[in-house]
């Protein structure tokens, strides 16, 4: 018993270090700064260029007169992206069609309204947040197996570290795609990197940007996962293949029952 509650504890652990890289990345994909755009910052846009309606042609004048610097942080990441200026402001038609600060990509919108979807398809956004999602999805099946295998007898029997480590494994990859390509993409005219961020010319290139808190929480979470997985390596190296095999080593002490007083048999001469 204490050998099969060693084992348990050892799954329990490691089930909450999974939980630990599958909440890195969900609260990395949820907030949306990736990159940021400090406040004051020169957004370089040209007055020429800003959408206007016949009904503002005369009021061109005013616009020029609003700071082309960042008013506000501005946020970009694989949900969506805030530009650097408050709600209602003109300047953020010159990066969106609305004139609201911030827009957030809805990852359910191919099963909710699949025209819609169909029709505002983007490579450069689409891919990189579901391949995202995709990758915490895995870890939380992931996550899943390891507390239906190792809350129970059969932890640490039938491979089960070794399942987890390829799930692990393969869930934080994908993730890791995701996050790649986000940045790859940074320099398509079609991606929040290049819209918010200024002159980028190449991959991994962030402009005026810096790199904000959730890329660090994304990084931490993939190292976090790796490591995770070499330690479910570790453990399936150290544990045995079945329970037969397991208890073949261990070496039981068998001790007599103690003889009752009333069970003695005496004779007389």
């Amino acid at each position: 018993f204490e050998v099969m509650s060693s084992e348990n504890n050892r799954g329990i652990v490691l089930c909450f270090l999974i939980y630990i890289v599958l909440c890195a990345t969900i609260v990395s994909i949820i907030e949306r700064p990736w990159l940021i755009v400090p406040t004051g910052t020169p957004m370089n846009i040209d007055l020429d260029n800003l959408p206007k309606s016949s009904e503002q042609t005369a009021e061109a004048e005013a616009i020029s007169n609003v700071t082309f610097d960042a008013a506000v942080p501005g946020y970009c990441g694989v949900s969506g992206v805030c530009f650097p200026f408050k709600d209602g402001s003109p300047l953020i038609q010159y990066y969106s069609k609305g004139s609201a600060q911030c827009e957030r990509l809805d990852p359910i919108l191919v099963f909710t309204n699949r025209e819609e979807f169909v029709r505002d398809l983007n490579v450069v956004h689409h891919v990189p947040l579901y391949l995202c999602i995709a990758g915490s999805v895995f870890l939380l099946f992931t996550w899943v197996v390891g507390i239906c295998s190792c809350c129970n007898e059969s932890c640490g029997y039938c491979t089960i570290y070794s399942v987890i480590a390829v799930m692990l494994t393969f869930s934080t990859s994908v993730f890791l795609a995701g996050a790649l390509t986000f940045f790859i993409f940074g320099d398509d005219d079609k991606s929040c990197v290049k819209r918010v961020c200024g002159d980028v010319s190449s991959a991994f290139d962030f402009g005026h940007c810096d790199l904000g808190w959730s890329t660090f929480v994304a990084a931490g979470g993939l190292l976090f996962g790796y490591l995770v997985a070499i330690l479910s390596c570790v453990l399936a190296a150290k544990t045995p293949l079945s329970r037969g095999q397991g208890n073949s080593n261990q070496v039981i002490e068998v001790k007599p029952a103690p003889r009752r007083a009333g069970n003695m048999m005496t004779s007389r001469a």
